[in-house]
């Protein structure tokens, strides 16, 4: 298992262009399709915690898959092998990019991956929606941070986060206790 995370992360760190968000989808593949180390929920919760947590998302989701799967040992693989590509490539594009950032070629690459970027963002927005949404009110909570966010900037995102946490511990709680009150299990 061990093994399976340190390749998963250290191969998707080499061939994954902006950011965390932009591996998700490429994480998921691997995670919960091939390898069947975790179910799409469980995987949905991990990138839902690392998501909220400071720090670089594809760093954290490492953490805690190899948490999740094998302990403090995985955990520290799972770091490690996310970093080590992250260090190289960016060790050697100091070196490269002095000589190679005026080049149209470089620009018009950089262009185009950027794109891809993009829609590898939308690609995991999508396939945690699917998971993430166990009811109404998920996606409510979703779309009433989306328009706070678009339109109230100056609102800080920690508070958001915070608010957003309280409702769903509030909708969940009020859930169960209206299931009790009906007597559904």
């Amino acid at each position: 298992m061990l093994i399976k995370i340190f390749k998963t992360f250290f191969t998707l760190g080499f061939f994954s262009f902006g950011g965390g968000y932009s591996m998700i989808p490429l994480i998921e593949r691997e995670i919960v399709e091939k390898y069947k180390i975790m179910d799409k929920n469980k995987f949905a919760d991990i990138v839902s915690i690392a998501g909220g947590l400071p720090g670089a998302i594809g760093l954290n989701i490492a953490i805690f898959i190899g948490k999740t799967t094998c302990g403090l040992k995985g955990a520290i693989v799972g770091a490690i092998a996310s970093v080590i590509p992250c260090l190289v490539i960016i060790s050697s594009i100091m070196v490269l990019f002095s000589n190679i950032s005026d080049n149209p070629y470089v620009i018009k690459g950089l262009t185009g991956v950027s794109g891809v970027v993009v829609a590898f963002i939308l690609y995991a927005t999508y396939k945690i929606a699917l998971t993430a949404f166990k009811n109404v009110w998920y996606g409510i909570i979703t779309v009433v941070t989306f328009f706070i966010s678009l339109f109230y900037s100056n609102i800080p995102l920690p508070l958001i986060i915070i608010i957003s946490m309280v409702v769903g511990i509030v909708i969940n709680w009020a859930t169960e206790l209206y299931k009790k009150i009906r007597g559904d299990k």
